[in-house]
């Protein structure tokens, strides 16, 4: 929540428009899709969606009950109550604090070169460099009371986060000591109680969670990206090769 309402403050204040008069209201939605938008149902939406759900992903056969047990144990050890709610909460305070560490000169830095396009018929105006002022700074000097209510929404979010990870995380847990226990044997799943039961292995599954919200972890997620699109004429080559195979296979059947 907090991530979201500084990043609203960073976008209008690092990021002034420049043509207000370019914005356009959007037509008002006729009477008959005002009431087809009131028609949908979000508990049928996702009660059909559940289904679906349900039909891809079904449930695994019955575990062992004395193994489920064990699994149970384990999964709490390695992702105990307010994991998620911990998480949550620094990812969302340092990209937070990321944001208001960084500059009008930052924002501007990120945009594409030549983002910014000017109006037909406008002349070239001397445009004003952009402020390599934190933006915290900047914030706080307009609202006195900035700090305050920082402090105020990191508050709520981190209950927040917690309340949501108390409705959710019960369903983790027994999902995945489920699937541990068809996964292990008995000599490992005694190994993996041996290690949880560690001081190590103890830090381990307190911090396991976690971990996929760490900055190296998030960069090594985006840095893939350009690797995929380097192959994604390979890809496609591949994918017009299947499809003419296809095709083939059809023609060869109909004859």
């Amino acid at each position: 929540m907090s991530f979201y309402v500084l990043l609203a403050l960073a976008a209008a204040t690092a990021t002034p428009v420049k043509d207000p008069g370019a914005a356009k209201l959007r037509p008002a939605a006729s009477a008959p899709a005002k009431a087809k938008a009131k028609s949908i149902d979000p508990m049928e939406t996702m009660t059909t969606m559940l289904k679906t759900f349900d039909k891809f992903f079904p449930a695994g056969p019955e575990p062992d009950p004395a193994r489920l047990a064990l699994a149970r144990q384990a999964t709490m050890t390695m992702f105990p109550r307010g994991t998620l709610g911990q998480a949550m909460t620094g990812f969302v305070n340092r990209t937070a604090d990321r944001v208001l560490d960084m500059s009008e000169a930052d924002f501007a830095a990120m945009m594409p070169p030549g983002g910014e396009s000017k109006p037909k018929g406008s002349k070239a105006k001397k445009s004003k460099a952009p402020s390599t002022e934190p933006l915290r700074v900047t914030l706080a000097r307009k609202e006195p009371n900035f700090d305050a209510k920082l402090a105020a929404i990191r508050a709520f979010a981190g209950i927040m986060f917690v309340k949501v990870g108390d409705a959710v995380e019960p369903k983790f847990r027994e999902g995945m000591a489920r699937a541990l226990a068809r996964k292990f044997d008995d000599r490992q799943f005694a190994e993996i109680q041996t290690f949880l039961q560690t001081p190590t292995g103890a830090a381990y599954g307190r911090e396991m969670v976690g971990l996929w919200f760490e900055p190296d972890v998030m960069r090594g997620s985006f840095e893939m990206l350009p690797e995929l699109m380097k192959m994604a004429p390979d890809l496609a080559t591949d994918a017009a090769a299947l499809d003419a195979q296809m095709k083939a296979a059809g023609r060869k059947k109909a004859d």
